[in-house]
């Protein structure tokens, strides 16, 4: 019976082995299609895991502990350390010098990227310590003060700061980045030695800044500094053209490079939601107020405030003298937010600050309004950076305890 006449009564032709033709061709193309979702899974984990292990290995200071480990310890035996940009893991490195240090300074200072110009010159005759990191919030003062507790590390003076965004709820969009997440650890524990209510492990636990090991972008870019021939590494100059420099007391001086366009430095912070479209510093200033200006609110989260006044609290009856230190805007920046909502609240924010400290025995220095701290427009390096001039003006009352 010929294969056609069986097809058309009904029958299958047999495959070798018993089975059917049919029912073997699907088992063959099963078969195949496994081997290909198997290979292509295998494909895309080799490729997920490569580019997780160049950004590894080209960024140990933004994703390797021992990277970090070893910049803090290069730090602490009086060497400056020169690196690509300012866009690493500086809660790491302050979590690392705090463990290393075998003697407590005099006066530590720790708040945003505003006060990373602050040097020991402002506090003559006293040991210092700059731990200042990016885009500072409530939580890490919170962190850091936890840090130095734990580690036995709490100075007679400590200065802290409060900025714009320091009391702002859990808002990405707000926030624009979580780097304060970085400190989830150290928050978490310090919150429940004060007291203070705390947010939810999911909310600060930094899952985010983990998946930039996935960043090709940064693979390129770390890739193109060393074809450029640079390296970081322990240098003895205090500021170079192409490289930052991070300083033996924790300071930082911007290379040339960088200093040369303030949006370089401000996405360098990890500041991405650029306001403006200005070309210099007045402009752009006021332009980011003009938008500010517009929103209908600007939250300030009273717990946030009432966890200020625990913490400050306890460092009083640790022994540490604790110095709020604000730095203030550029004066178009803080004109053009005069009237509305959102200056409004700045204001007040200020206001309760200053009333916290007043309750609990420390000190308010410096404001966010220009004029009250004598900061001119030629003083600022962008909408919120002072230089060294306008902080030395913000840190000149500051007391210091012996």
């Amino acid at each position: 019976m010929s294969s056609a006449r069986s097809i058309a009564d009904g029958m299958v032709p047999q495959a070798p082995g018993g089975g059917t033709a049919t029912g073997a061709g699907r088992a063959a193309v099963g078969f195949s299609a496994k081997r290909f979702l198997a290979a292509l899974a295998a494909a895309v984990g080799a490729g997920v895991l490569s580019i997780a292990g160049a950004n590894y290995v080209l960024d140990p200071l933004h994703f390797s502990a021992s990277g970090i480990r070893q910049v803090a310890a290069v730090l602490l035996s009086g060497k400056n350390y020169a690196v690509f940009d300012a866009n690493m893991d500086f809660r790491g490195l302050r979590r690392e010098a705090i463990a290393q240090m075998t003697k407590t300074p005099d006066v530590i200072v720790f708040g945003g990227s505003r006060f990373e110009l602050a040097t020991p010159d402002l506090f003559p005759g006293k040991s210092f310590y700059n731990a200042f990191v990016h885009n500072d919030m409530f939580e890490d003062l919170v962190a850091f003060s936890g840090l130095l507790h734990e580690h036995k590390r709490l100075p007679k003076n400590l200065v802290l700061t409060v900025r714009f965004k320091s009391f702002l709820p859990i808002d990405p969009a707000l926030r624009e980045t979580d780097e304060f997440k970085l400190f989830w650890s150290e928050y978490r524990s310090m919150a429940d030695r004060l007291g203070i209510q705390k947010e939810s492990l999911l909310d600060v636990v930094p899952l985010g800044y983990w998946s930039h090991l996935l960043s090709v972008d940064n693979i390129v870019r770390h890739v193109s500094y060393r074809l450029d021939g640079k390296r970081q590494g322990p240098v003895d100059a205090a500021t170079m053209d192409d490289m930052d420099v991070i300083h033996a007391d924790g300071s930082m001086a911007f290379s040339k490079e960088h200093s040369a366009s303030f949006r370089t430095i401000l996405l360098s912070r990890g500041v991405t939601n650029m306001f403006s479209s200005a070309d210099n510093i007045d402009e752009d200033s006021e332009q980011r107020a003009a938008k500010m200006s517009k929103r209908a609110a600007w939250p300030v989260d009273p717990k946030r405030l009432e966890g200020l006044g625990a913490l400050l609290a306890f460092l009083k009856k640790q022994g540490t003298h604790a110095t709020i230190a604000i730095t203030p805007f550029h004066p178009a920046y803080w004109k053009g937010s005069m009237g509305s909502p959102y200056g409004n609240s700045l204001i007040s924010m200020e206001e309760r600050v200053r009333a916290i400290a007043a309750n609990e025995g420390a000190t308010v220095v410096g404001s966010l309004d220009p004029d009250r701290v004598g900061c001119q427009a030629s003083n600022m390096r962008d909408f919120i950076h002072p230089d060294e001039i306008c902080l030395k003006k913000v840190f000149k009352d500051i007391p210091v305890k012996d």
